[in-house]
C-alpha cells in the first residue's frame, strides 16, 4: 500500500491524452503537448510530433545507427517516463515522505521500492529501477521529478526544469514540417513499396513469429495429442462477451473505484493452492495476424502457420500450483507429457524439476515458459499499466470477486497481447481467478484459479517422491524462463534488417526501443 489515500489511482489515472504542457526538461530536451495526442518534442537531434491523427518525425542531420522514427500505428505519449507514471505501480511499494513544490505545482513526494514477488512479467531485469525517488504532481498525477540509483551512488535524475500548464499553443507547431517522416497505419504501408512497405512487412513478421514461438513454447506445446483429449467436457473456452470498447480502444464502462486499484496494486504477496486450468484457440490466435501480413508473406507468418498446423484448434491444460511467497512455488501438470518435467518447484534456494525417473536440481528461476502465466494471475499489478473499466462485484464458486474490463489503453508499453480482456479478482486474496482475451467478440485465451486456499503461516517444502536419483543442471534448460518477445523480435528483426533497407532496419530498432519505457527521456 502506499499510506497516501487515492495515491495509485492519481497515478493510474494520469492521461497524457488529455494534458497541456510547455516544459523544458533537464537533460535538455523541449515538450509542448495539447489535448488530443497532440504533441511536439525536441531533443538535441531530433523533432518527433504528432497532430493528432498521425505521428511525425522530422530527421536530424546524423542518421547514424541511434536514429528513430515512428513506429507504425497510433501515436505514443513524448517524455513517457515523466507523463505515463503508471509504470511505478507493477510490483511495487510507494512511501510518501510528504508534500512538496515542485515547478510552481503542490507535488506528493513519494519512494518507489520494488517489493518480493512471483511476478515477472512486466519488470525484466535492467528495463525498470529497483527504486526511485519521484515528485508526482498533486493534481494531474504526471511525474515532475524521477531520480533513481545510478553508477558511482550518485542518481539519474530527469525532471521538468520549468512548465507551463496553460500554454497559448500554436495549432501549426504539431503539423509535421517539410521533409518530415510521417507514421502510417499498417494497412497504409503495406498497401504499397518502398520503406513503407518493408516496414509493414518488418511488422507482420514480428507479430507472426512472436505468436509462433508463444505456441511451440506455451503449455499447450507439451500437451498430448490422444483420443481422450476429445472426451474433454471442458475443452471449449467458456466466457462472458467481450468487453466493449470505445473508438480510441479503452473501455466503455464506469471508471474503477480507487479501493479496488488499491487491491490490484497490493496484490502479489498471497499464499495459496489452487488448479489452474488453461485454454486457448489456436486459429483464432492466428486470426490476428492482418491480412496484409499474410500477403508479405514474411518468415514469421511461417513460424506461425506451421506452429498452428501442429496443434488442435483448441487446447486445454491443468495443473495444481502452490505458491509460497517470492522464489518459492510448486506446480504438478495433470495428466501425461510428452515432454518436460511433471513437476516444476522451487523453495527459494534451488529449483527442482521432478520427471518420471529422475530429478533435476538447479539454482533457483522464476516459474519455467510453460505456467509463466501463473504469475501475472499471482500479481495482478501489470493491470495498471492496462485501461481498466467496472469493477462490479461478483460471486465466482462462492468467493466474492470483482470484474473488469481490460483494454491496452494509451499506456505506452503495455505487457497484453491481445487487444482486450476480462479479470475478475478474489476480493479476498487479490489474485486473478479468471483471466480471458480476446481478439475481437472471440474468447482466444483463458486462464482460471479455481478452488484457492490460503496456505500463508502453513510451512513449505518441496514434495519430491521417493525413491528418485536427484542429478545437478548441468545445462540452460529450454524455454527455463518466460519466453521475452523483445528476444523474438531482436531475431527476426536482424534477419530483416538484412533484406529491407536502411528505413526499414531503423524502424525495427525502434521496436525494440519502445519495450524500454525510459527511452523516452532521452529521445522520443
Amino acid at each position: 500500500m502506499s499510506g497516501e489515500p487515492g495515491l495509485v489511482g492519481l497515478l493510474y489515472r494520469a492521461d497524457w491524452t488529455r494534458l497541456a504542457l510547455s516544459a523544458e526538461v533537464s537533460d535538455g530536451s523541449a515538450v509542448l503537448v495539447a489535448p488530443g495526442k497532440r504533441y511536439r518534442y525536441q531533443t538535441a537531434g531530433r523533432l518527433t510530433g504528432c497532430d493528432g491523427r498521425r505521428a511525425w518525425e522530422l530527421p536530424g542531420d546524423d542518421e547514424g545507427s541511434e536514429g528513430r522514427v515512428h513506429w507504425i500505428g497510433r501515436p505514443e505519449p513524448p517524455l513517457a517516463w515523466l507523463l505515463c507514471p503508471a509504470w511505478l505501480l507493477v510490483g511495487s511499494r510507494l512511501q510518501v515522505r510528504g508534500h512538496v513544490q515542485a515547478c510552481g505545482r503542490a507535488a506528493i513526494d513519494v519512494v518507489m521500492t520494488r517489493r518480493p514477488s512471483i511476478q515477472h512479467r512486466d519488470i525484466w531485469p535492467g528495463l525498470l529501477p529497483a527504486g526511485a525517488e519521484v515528485l508526482v504532481d498533486a493534481e494531474l498525477g504526471i511525474l515532475l521529478r524521477v531520480a533513481e540509483p545510478g553508477r558511482g551512488g550518485r542518481p539519474e535524475v530527469t525532471e521538468l526544469a520549468s512548465a507551463d500548464f496553460a500554454p497559448v499553443v500554436d495549432p501549426a507547431l504539431f503539423s509535421p514540417p517539410p521533409g518530415s517522416r510521417i507514421a502510417e497505419s499498417f494497412a497504409e504501408a503495406s498497401s504499397g513499396g518502398g520503406p513503407a512497405w518493408w516496414a509493414a512487412k518488418t511488422a507482420a513478421g514480428l507479430a507472426a513469429g512472436g505468436l509462433g514461438a508463444w505456441i511451440r513454447y506455451s503449455p499447450f506445446g507439451h500437451a498430448p495429442s490422444s483420443p481422450s483429449a476429445a472426451a474433454d467436457a471442458e475443452a471449449s473456452i467458456s466466457a462472458d462477451p467481450a468487453p466493449e470498447r470505445s473508438p480510441e480502444g479503452v473501455p466503455s464502462g464506469p471508471p474503477v473505484g480507487d479501493d479496488l486499484l488499491d487491491l490490484l496494486h497490493a496484490g502479489g504477496c498471497a499464499e495459496f493452492t489452487a488448479t489452474l486450468h488453461q485454454w486457448v484457440d489456436i486459429a483464432a490466435m492466428a486470426s490476428q495476424v492482418p491480412p496484409a501480413a499474410r500477403a508479405a508473406g514474411f518468415g514469421g507468418l511461417g513460424l506461425l502457420m506451421d506452429a498452428v498446423s501442429q496443434r488442435p484448434a483448441t487446447a486445454h491444460h491443468t495443473c495444481t500450483v502452490r505458491i509460497a511467497g517470492p522464489g518459492r512455488y510448486q506446480i504438478n501438470h495433470d495428466g501425461p507429457r510428452r515432454r518436460g518435467p511433471k513437476t516444476v518447484a522451487c523453495d527459494g534456494e534451488r529449483c527442482f524439476q521432478i520427471y518420471d525417473d529422475k530429478v533435476t536440481a538447479g539454482p533457483t528461476e522464476p516459474p519455467s515458459s510453460d505456467i509463466a502465466s501463473l504469475a501475472s494471475l499471482a500479481d495482478p499489478s501489470w493491470l495498471l499499466r492496462c485501461a481498466l473499466a467496472g469493477g462490479t462485484a461478483v460471486t465466482v464458486n462462492g468467493r466474492p470477486a470483482y470484474r473488469i474490463d481490460v483494454t491496452r489503453g494509451h499506456a505506452r508499453w503495455s505487457s497484453m497481447i491481445f487487444p482486450a480482456a476480462v479479470a475478475v479478482i478474489d476480493a479476498g486474496l487479490g489474485i486473478i481467478l479468471q483471466l480471458t482475451y480476446y481478439i475481437g467478440s472471440a474468447p482466444v485465451q483463458r486462464y482460471e484459479l479455481r478452488d484457492p486456499i490460503a496456505t500463508a503461516g502453513d510451512g513449505f517444502r518441496v514434495d519430491i517422491p521417493p525413491g528418485l536419483p536427484v542429478v545437478a543442471e548441468t545445462r540452460p534448460r529450454p524455454g527455463a524462463r518466460p519466453l521475452h518477445p523483445a528476444h523474438i523480435a531482436s531475431g527476426i528483426a536482424s534477419a530483416a534488417a538484412r533484406q529491407a533497407a536502411s528505413e526499414t532496419a531503423k524502424t525495427a530498432r525502434h521496436l525494440w526501443q519502445r519495450l524500454d519505457p525510459r527511452q523516452p527521456r532521452d529521445q522520443d
